[in-house]
């Protein structure tokens, strides 16, 4: 089963011919969806594997992981902050879809 930010973020519901209308999202969900991208990002910094990768890429990781870390500081409103989840670098597509 695959998970994307995409899928998991939607937050449209549409119900049979009715126009699509916005579910409200909680702190609690805006923070289970960030520990989940924050926890799937920590493979790439394994020391192996990090050390790897130019300073552009450290620096687009560790921006990408601040900017997760700060969404309740940055948003006061769960809705805003469920839609600004900020999407990975693009080298780093795992963190979006896991099998």
């Amino acid at each position: 089963m695959s998970v994307t930010v995409r899928g998991m973020l939607d937050r449209s519901v549409q119900i049979d011919n009715d126009e699509p209308y916005m579910t409200d999202r909680s702190w609690e969900q805006v923070r289970e969806a960030r520990d989940i991208y924050l926890k799937r990002a920590d493979r790439y910094y394994i020391t192996d594997r990090w050390n790897l990768y130019s300073t552009t890429k450290k620096g687009e990781m560790n921006s990408y992981r601040q900017e997760l870390r700060d969404l309740p500081q940055t948003y006061s409103d769960a809705n805003e902050a469920w839609d600004n989840i900020p999407e990975p670098p693009e080298w780093a597509t795992d963190i979006i879809t896991e099998d």
